[in-house]
């Protein structure tokens, strides 16, 4: 299952209640089972607390009161009363006004929640970074003249101990016999495992080793009479060398 992506772009408006409707339903939906996002949120929201406390004290001139009485008197009310805002909405509203106070609050929270928002990703990013695990090494082998749309991988695990080998678009074989792999080091050829193909020309097998895979300097896949050879003795279907 794909994991959701993060919703930080989203997180200063929704704790401001400016969200259309569409991103309010995708961010709650979000942080409903995110809790990187909660806590990211719940940062936003003590800034926001602390707006008032962000701003110096000082003396207004007289005047400015005035302005701010008129502003605020009520308007004669129209036929259908409109939904009340909530605070949020209304300290939105008021920072999108001319006073200076305001446009210095409003310049403290964007610095306040960038600063919030760098943090949260620097944390995530060194939990991304303990969390992934080591990518498993991969040998890939070609097909010969004798199966030129064969494909093979061999997914080898990290410790290099043993692996498994995935194949595809090999011929199917009667039941008298079976493919092979080989394992080459040094002229020595080990049989790596046998098996045999669906009717896709798909498969795997479970690659058994002596010795770390990593070790070895070549791989190749022979026909061999079912069970097994001690040595290749078939036609050479899929190979690759180090």
């Amino acid at each position: 299952m794909a994991t959701q992506p993060h919703v930080i772009e989203l997180l200063p408006a929704y704790t401001l209640d400016c969200l259309d409707e569409e991103e309010f339903v995708l961010a709650s939906e979000h942080l409903a089972a995110c809790p990187d996002c909660r806590t990211e949120l719940r940062a936003y929201q003590a800034v926001a607390d602390q707006l008032a406390l962000a701003v110096p004290d000082a003396q207004p001139p007289a005047h400015l009161k005035r302005q701010l009485m008129a502003r605020l008197q009520p308007t004669r009310p129209a036929a259908s009363t409109p939904a009340r805002l909530s605070w949020w909405q209304q300290l939105a509203a008021l920072m999108q006004r001319t006073t200076p106070v305001w446009g210095l609050i409003g310049l403290v929270l964007i610095v306040a929640l960038a600063a919030s928002n760098l943090w949260l990703w620097q944390q995530v990013s060194r939990s991304q970074d303990v969390s992934r695990p080591e990518q498993m090494p991969t040998i890939l082998l070609t097909g010969t003249e004798a199966a030129p749309q064969a494909t093979g991988l061999l997914i080898v695990s990290i410790d290099g101990q043993h692996g498994t080998l995935v194949v595809d678009r090999l011929p199917t074989l009667d039941p008298e016999r079976e493919y092979q792999l080989w394992l080459v080091k040094d002229g020595q050829r080990t049989s790596g495992g046998v098996f045999s193909v669906s009717r896709d020309g798909y498969g795997s097998v479970w690659v058994k080793s002596p010795q770390p895979l990593s070790s070895y300097t070549s791989f190749g896949i022979t026909i061999e009479p079912a069970g097994g050879s001690p040595g290749p003795t078939g036609e050479k279907v899929l190979g690759t060398s180090l």
